[in-house]
């Protein structure tokens, strides 16, 4: 084959190859100004969404208070635990509905926590109590088969 002077055109996708090469290796190395300013200059959240994400959050509490209020027992008494957390609930969000919103938010967050901790034990359990035990034993009818 012959060679002339005239450089060979790259592919686009060699040429597009090349740059994530150079890319990734620029961001490991630290180099990457163009990520860095990204990232220091994010946008802030449109005015909108957040009202519309406070007015959510407002409208859900509301309703998990009213569910709560409805599940609660009518004939409880005054010291009935139950009745005095909803009554306390229902109290919040009148006085202060920004703290139900994120007193919510917390307790939403302990349980899924508790949760999780439940299900990452369960397998565990499950695992010491089948592979520890004794193997099954044989039933009668098998017995007297063999």
């Amino acid at each position: 084959m012959k060679t002339t002077g005239k450089p060979v055109p790259e592919c686009p996708l060699a040429s597009l190859n090349a740059y994530i090469v150079q890319a990734s290796q620029a961001a490991r190395q630290g180099q990457d100004k163009g990520a860095v300013e990204l990232a220091g200059s994010a946008w802030p959240p449109l005015r909108s969404a957040q009202r519309f994400a406070e007015t959510w959050e407002r409208l859900e509490a509301e309703v998990q208070v009213q569910q709560a209020l409805e599940r609660a027992p009518q004939n409880a008494g005054p010291l009935n635990p139950q009745r005095l957390m909803v009554e306390t609930l229902a109290r919040m969000g009148e006085l202060s509905p920004h703290y139900l919103r994120r007193f919510l938010a917390h307790a939403e967050t302990l349980l899924w926590l508790e949760r999780a901790q439940a299900s990452l034990r369960q397998p565990v359990t499950a695992q010491v109590r089948g592979g520890a035990g004794k193997p099954p034993k044989a039933s009668r009818n098998s017995r007297k088969l063999s």
